[in-house]
């Protein structure tokens, strides 16, 4: 068999130093804290074990002795209680190793060398670089992720397991050749790392634990069946479920410790599989790599609804993966980044692609640092390598086949049959990006309106504030930091929540960053109102702007006519706003309580949400069918969801009837709300873009 690639292997940085590879001291730390933490869980269990044996004999003993003292029914039934309950509980602790383990391997699908002798000599090559086992098996499966697993069983925790590798094919569609190198090397970064082994231990501790704490369903049968044979018997089951919860609040306390301390361990292990990776394909491409990824899940989450939303159509893809690349290069151009000859991204360092917050929390809970984290030590490392541009999908044989066989298999676990309708690229394009630029403004604004309203002011006051107003230019108004007054705002404001987090969460929060200088939890307070403060001032300073661009383009308006054009339409974007609140306000009050129609509850509690739901329609479809009569407004609505809200409106829908809920009726009211929802806010767009556009036409004929 051929093994031999036939394309360019992306080169090892020259002068790297083999000194990065050596585990941290903060990594060395946490793997003796696993140790302790492991050694916890054993102790607490061996003690929490004996104590029941040791309370199960005592149950037994005194069962025995009660009987003998004196042998009649009501001794017999106690001294057999007593005996039945110190069993329960014996067989309460030990139950977990009854039940029977099953390696979930959906949403995969296993290759071969036979059929992709590319990716596995690729793959064979890196293991040399990396110095790391080959893999046991290698799986393709839908998602933008890679990760490393194996077969965690019991018996896992004792003796050596080879591991297995997974590769998202939406991962191969966000990277060019060099970046899958570098994602990867940090796999098998993670494959040479023995501290892998807590993962199997805390894994099956965890399920012992979760088997202890919920898995409890036959449990409880049988002590309810033992308490209905008589109230001695009730006695004792009471008895039984004290001491459980004892050990059930005991276990929590163990499950803190044990996971805590193995995420911090978890953590160490990225940054150290990050620095082999770096190692042997250069910390430009592993950086350039984590942000790829973050643009491809982000379009792939996209991708994902609106398929999910197509299906309700009986429509489904044919091929996720031409459809995701197209949504990568329309996410690039809405971004302003330039296009490599893949169609993907090229995203400059000190560009976040999701997380734009300036405070950073240590999180605890977290099995991954964060992506600034990450670059942060990245970039210290400075290993440069030459970029292979190369799409990854060269790497495999019949991609088009593979990326049906994905697709397929996403679709194996919905609604989707034979008969639903395969929509393939053209048709996907024709659909999604229909009016490209309908959703879009113009380039002149700077991104200033993108995604908000514009505040309201009194336009005849500021018309009259005009004559005595000092003449600005449009490229003062416009500046940099003026049109960035948004983003600060919103960057503001996830501060703001990110510090509020810490404030309620207690004490499980010690610490956090907030522009680079470290803060403690207490401080969490104080930095927020802070930042409020310094919110309200850019929110006042873009109030402000907003009504000066207005009298600027007042100002320079040539005509009477324009002017009072001007005017009239920043009156209407008001009046459109302020309705469109009440119509947001209508449509968030009732679907707070028919979101419950998807959630388990008792037949009493449906009906109260019910009544809740019925009290709500009473104001929402009055406002629909005034829309329904309002010339203007019908232009917002297609024919397929004037339909569906003339429906609702008109149609009294019962949800849920005979104990049970009534589909038909749900769809009709996602369909008919959606529809209603989805018109107003393209209503309140395009009178906003409307009154943007012109105004670009008054400074065109100026």
């Amino acid at each position: 068999m051929n093994t031999n690639l036939s394309l360019a292997f992306p080169p090892v940085p020259a002068g790297a130093d083999k000194e990065i590879l050596k585990p941290s001291a903060s990594f060395n730390s946490n793997v003796y804290r696993s140790i302790g933490a492991v050694l916890f869980f054993i102790i607490t269990y061996i003690v929490l074990l004996l104590a029941v044996v040791g309370l199960a004999i005592a149950f037994g003993a005194l069962g025995v002795a009660i009987i003998a003292a004196k042998v009649g029914f009501l001794t017999l039934v106690l001294g057999a209680a007593l005996i039945g309950s110190g069993i329960l509980l014996i067989y309460f602790i030990i139950k977990f190793l009854f039940k029977k383990h099953v390696t979930d391997y959906s949403g995969m699908i296993e290759v071969y060398e036979d059929d992709q002798q590319k990716l596995f000599a690729f793959i064979r090559q890196l293991t040399k670089e990396t110095n790391a086992p080959f893999p046991k098996h290698i799986f393709l499966s839908a998602d933008v992720n890679a990760g490393v697993f194996y077969d965690s069983s019991f018996w896992s925790m004792f003796f050596p397991v080879k591991k297995n590798l997974k590769i998202g094919l939406g991962l191969v569609n966000s990277l060019n050749i060099s970046e899958f190198k570098a994602v990867m090397a940090h796999e098998f970064g993670h494959f040479s790392q023995r501290s892998m082994k807590f993962g199997s231990y805390v894994y099956n501790m965890n399920k012992v634990i979760h088997n202890l704490l919920y898995d409890n369903e036959g449990y409880g049968r049988v002590l309810n069946s033992m308490s209905k044979l008589h109230s001695l018997f009730t006695l004792t089951a009471w008895i039984n479920i004290q001491v459980i919860r004892v050990i059930q609040y005991i276990l929590k306390q163990v499950y803190v410790v044990l996971n805590k301390t193995h995420m911090g361990l978890s953590r160490e292990m990225e940054f150290h599989a990050d620095a082999r990776a770096a190692y042997v394909s250069g910390s430009n491409q592993v950086i350039s790599s984590l942000k790829r990824i973050e643009v491809g899940q982000l379009c792939y989450d996209e991708l994902l609804n609106y398929w999910s939303r197509q299906l309700e159509k009986d429509n489904r893809s044919d091929n996720f993966y031409p459809q995701h690349l197209e949504m990568i290069k329309h996410y690039s151009v809405q971004n302003k980044l330039t296009i490599d000859a893949n169609g993907l991204p090229v995203i400059p360092n000190g560009i976040d692609v999701v997380n734009t917050s300036q405070v950073v929390i240590n999180d605890q809970w977290s099995s991954h640092p964060s992506t600034a984290d990450r670059e942060a030590r990245l970039a210290s490392l400075n290993l440069q390598t030459m970029v292979i541009e190369d799409t990854a999908w060269s790497l495999f044989n019949e991609a088009g086949a593979l990326q049906q066989l994905l697709t397929d298999d996403v679709y194996s676990t919905t609604s989707a049959t034979e008969k639903t309708e395969r929509i393939g690229l053209e048709v996907f394009k024709s659909d999604f990006f229909a009016n490209p630029d309908q959703y879009n403004l113009d380039d002149f604004y700077k991104g200033y309106y993108d995604g908000r309203g514009i505040s309201q002011f009194d336009v005849d006051e500021a018309v009259k504030e005009l004559a005595a107003a000092y003449p600005q230019k449009i490229e003062e108004l416009l500046s940099a930091d003026n049109t960035g007054l948004p983003t600060a705002i919103d960057r503001m404001q996830q501060d703001i929540n990110v510090l509020q987090s810490i404030v309620n969460d207690g004490n499980n929060i010690k610490t956090f960053d907030y522009k680079g200088v470290k803060h403690r939890a207490s401080d969490a307070a104080a930095t927020m109102q802070a930042i409020e403060q310094e919110r309200l001032a850019a929110v006042q300073q873009m109030e402000k702007l907003d009504k000066d661009i207005f009298m600027y383009f007042y100002g320079i308006a040539k005509s009477d006519t324009d002017k009072e054009l001007l005017v009239a339409k920043y009156k209407k974007l008001f009046n459109v706003n302020d309705d469109s609140q009440n119509d947001y306000e209508l449509y968030t009050d009732v679907m707070t309580y028919f979101n419950n129609v998807y959630v388990t509850m008792p037949y009493d509690k449906i009906e109260d949400n019910l009544h809740d739901i019925y009290a709500r329609e009473v104001k929402l479809k009055p406002r629909m069918l005034e829309i329904l009569q309002d010339e203007e407004s019908l232009a917002y609505f297609s024919d397929e969801q004037l339909k569906a809200l003339k429906h609702y409106c008109t149609t009294k829908l019962t949800y849920f009837s005979g104990r049970k809920y009534d589909n038909a009726a749900i769809n009709a009211f996602n369909e008919g709300t959606g529809a209603y929802i989805l018109a107003v806010t393209n209503r309140n767009f395009q009178t906003k873009k409307d009154l943007l556009s012109f105004q670009v036409s008054v400074l065109n004929s100026k």
